[in-house]
């Protein structure tokens, strides 16, 4: 503060700068979270549409990430057989949804062996793959599909938000300086932990489900968010990258905005396999 009381100019300015990054960060937030919901609810089939362009996008930013080079014969490969593996799982033919995993994986290890090293390329399939088995999966359950992933997502967004208002008022120690220095243990126990409630709401509504056991359930998701972020940014922070693309304004890329839950939800698929006839119920009743 100056001796009139105000702020000295290029924090005045700074703040100015911040309004409009805020503000299309919430509006890029909306955007977003409007088409995965409206997709979500309107159909299975609208959903497997989004998930496979979803793919596409994963495959070209881990590609430039990890390779520099973008969309080039393994990002190919890469989005081509994990929207197979989507389409195999949406119409219930998961063992060849898995045939076709193993074939792709195949295929890139030749590929990206001859280009010099295997290793991340097919870390990156997982990434995309496994997240997308399990979220076609869940949603395929037609009683509690749509709900499982409407649960699922309200998780991922409460950890997000949690986090960071906990990391921006109570500040503190930091979690993981060396990978990601804005990280603190404030907003690390807060957004782990808030999400009991997102449990707690869900098993009121759909009535036969333990409130305590959900509200459990939700925080191991919770977790899971939390070492996706942290998994992806110590991939940036290995390959000397602040985003994975600049296609989401205010965000950067679709993985710097959806890292916590490809976590969580290959966690929701394993935790959904106590029924694997009805995989949205698994996750949900307790």
């Amino acid at each position: 503060m100056t001796r009139t009381g105000t702020l000295p100019k290029e924090e005045r300015e700074d703040g100015t700068r911040r309004k409009p990054e805020v503000a299309i960060r919430v509006a890029s937030a909306i955007v977003l979270a409007a088409l995965a919901l409206g997709a979500t609810i309107f159909s299975p089939w609208a959903f497997l549409v989004l998930v496979m362009a979803g793919s596409v996008i994963v495959a070209w930013e881990w590609g430039r990430l990890t390779r520099g080079n973008g969309f080039d014969g393994t990002a190919l490969i890469a989005a081509v057989g994990v929207s197979a593996v989507a389409v195999l799982i949406s119409v219930g033919r998961p063992d060849l949804a898995l045939f076709m995993l193993a074939a792709v994986a195949a295929a890139i290890g030749v590929t990206a062996f001859r280009s010099g090293g295997a290793s991340w390329p097919l870390a990156g399939l997982a990434y995309a793959a496994l997240p997308v088995f399990a979220l076609v999966w869940l949603r395929s359950d037609p009683t509690l599909g749509a709900t499982a992933l409407l649960y699922l997502f309200a998780v991922a967004w409460t950890t997000d938000t949690a986090s960071y208002a906990a990391g921006r008022l109570i500040g503190g120690p930091k979690l993981a300086p060396r990978i990601s220095p804005q990280k603190t243990w404030s907003g690390f126990i807060v957004g782990s932990l808030t999400p009991a409630l997102v449990g707690y709401a869900f098993a009121s509504v759909l009535e036969d489900s333990s409130a305590l056991r959900l509200a459990l359930v939700s925080v191991a998701l919770a977790l899971s968010c939390q070492m996706g972020d942290l998994v992806e940014s110590a991939v940036k922070r290995r390959f000397g990258a602040k985003d994975t693309s600049h296609m989401i304004p205010g965000h950067g890329g679709l993985l710097d905005r959806i890292d916590g839950l490809l976590f969580a939800a290959i966690l929701a698929g394993l935790i959904a396999l106590r029924d694997p006839a009805n995989p949205g119920r698994g996750l949900l009743i307790w």
